[in-house]
């Protein structure tokens, strides 16, 4: 395998391109843009939707990510337009995120891009407001800029760019910039090959990006030591869980959204993309090595492991979409190496009878494997739509209920969506039944609306003190019970 000419280099551009608007279309056929936002969506929108009341944020949360929603929503626009506006914003980026790899691995960015942009997890969060996907992109264009300068030389703007793109990292997730600034920093180290300007850049886009966050718990914690604390409290940082990770990765590998599974079945199709996924990363490093291109693909392929680590060894949370960055990375080698064998199965036939053989073979396992993710897709997207759909129609008619009042809204499920829907103040439903009498008399006289909000199988007892208002049916076993103080 040989280093990309520029007529490939030119291809590759071209067919990304296409790759880009291949997603864009998939994801507009494929999802509704009216689906209920999510948990975590609802809790990013209430920071900066026009009226909505800020739902509790905990430590484990940056804010980057609402920087992308607020022109939208500021602007008048609704969930649709903002789901929209995230369709063609993700499909742009990431075909000008692996664009920058085809000057470094030709047809193999194109590869590359193919396999993380058809991946169920990548074409479903497109339009969802999770911060994942960005960091996966910001990775993809960092590592493509050291790439290049390795193996070519240092550009104009080299330094710059990879500074602003580990701040906009940090911005969304500032431990997953940490691992890239990481990278960044150490390879060129460990090669002789670095500069003063280029990790001083580095670091300083860290800071940048962090220093909201910093910032932000210094004020609430007192200390960033004690904000990672409380997050490790809430599971999400600390914990050492890597055997059942790794099974509940498995199982989840063809839905749903989220983990843990309560009876982790692993699928053969998980297993399959596991195998198959390892080969191709090595032998896409093994491409690499033949080029003189090993560095420039070291350097994707060590930092998506050690994303993946991050989350598979280090949380004991889990969800398919915390991989994103360390799946776009790896993708990297993982491109490179089905160029490498198409190219070498190609080479061992007689040239016109053997390129249509592989271009067929080639095809028919790209289409077939992008039919099952889009399946997969639609699938996660149905489920999902079901599970907050009721959510959101026990908040519409808490909304409803309070008129134009202030109001708080104590929810034992899905209370980020049923508050934000609501237009109320929200917080799960803790111990508050026990004392609702003592508790809505404090809001009344601030002059707060309570509402109590369960979500049972069947009519509970009616809480001391407390009214039915309303009941919502919820999944055709449960429904939503709304109690207020009459």
């Amino acid at each position: 395998m040989d280093r990309p000419k520029d007529d490939e280099i030119a291809l590759a551009r071209r067919l990304l391109m296409v790759v880009g608007l291949a997603s864009l279309v998939a994801q507009l056929l494929a999802f509704s843009l009216d689906r209920p936002p999510s948990w975590d969506e609802a809790i990013y929108l209430s920071q900066v939707a026009p009226g909505a009341e800020a739902l509790p944020f905990v430590p484990s949360r940056a804010r980057g990510i609402t920087f992308l929603a607020a022109p939208v929503l500021q602007l008048g626009g609704s969930l649709v337009h903002l789901r929209l506006f995230l369709v063609v914003a993700s499909a742009v980026a990431m075909a000008a995120a692996f664009r920058s790899w085809a000057k470094v691995i030709g047809l193999g960015a194109v590869a590359a891009a193919v396999l993380f942009a058809g991946a169920w997890p990548a074409l479903f969060y497109g339009s969802e407001l999770m911060p994942n996907l960005w960091v996966a992109l910001a990775g993809v264009a960092a590592t493509a800029i050291l790439a290049r300068r390795l193996m070519t030389g240092e550009g104009r703007y080299d330094e710059l760019l990879a500074g602003g793109l580990v701040a906009v990292a940090a911005l969304l997730r500032p431990l997953d910039a940490v691992v890239l600034a990481a990278a960044l920093i150490l390879l060129p180290i460990a090669l002789r090959r670095a500069t003063i300007a280029w990790t001083v850049h580095i670091v300083l886009g860290l800071v940048a990006g962090w220093m909201p966050w910093l910032i932000e718990m210094i004020g609430r914690f007192g200390s960033p030591a004690k904000a990672f604390a409380a997050a490790a409290r809430l599971g999400h940082t600390g914990h050492w869980a890597l055997l059942e990770n790794v099974q509940q990765y498995l199982a989840l590998s063809d839905g749903p959204s989220i983990g843990p599974v309560a009876e982790p079945h692993i699928p053969a199709s998980g297993i399959l993309w596991l195998l198959g996924m390892t080969a191709l990363v090595i032998v896409g490093i093994r491409g690499a090595a033949g080029a003189r291109l090993l560095p420039s693909l070291v350097l994707p392929t060590a930092t998506g492991a050690a994303l993946a680590a991050e989350y598979i060894v280090f949380t004991d949370a889990q969800a398919p979409r915390f991989l994103l960055p360390a799946l776009a990375l790896l993708a990297i080698p993982a491109g490179l190496g089905s160029v490498w064998i198409v190219d070498r199965a190609r080479d061992q036939r007689p040239a016109r009878k053997g390129r249509w053989v592989v271009v067929v073979a080639a095809s028919t396992l790209v289409f077939g494997w992008a039919f099952l993710q889009i399946g997969i897709a639609m699938r996660v997207a149905v489920d999902v739509e079901q599970q907050r759909a009721t959510a959101r129609l026990a908040g519409s008619r808490v909304r409803a209920l309070a008129g134009r009042e202030p109001c708080l809204v104590y929810s034992e499920a899905s209370f980020p969506i049923v508050g934000y829907t609501a237009g109320c103040r929200a917080a799960p439903i803790g111990n508050v039944v026990r004392v609702w009498p003592e508790r809505a008399a404090r809001l009344e006289r601030d002059g707060v609306r309570p509402f109590l909000v369960l979500h049972r199988a069947q009519q509970p007892a009616v809480p001391e003190g407390a009214s039915p208002l309303a009941t919502i049916p919820s999944d055709g076993q449960s429904s939503w019970f709304i109690y207020g103080t009459g």
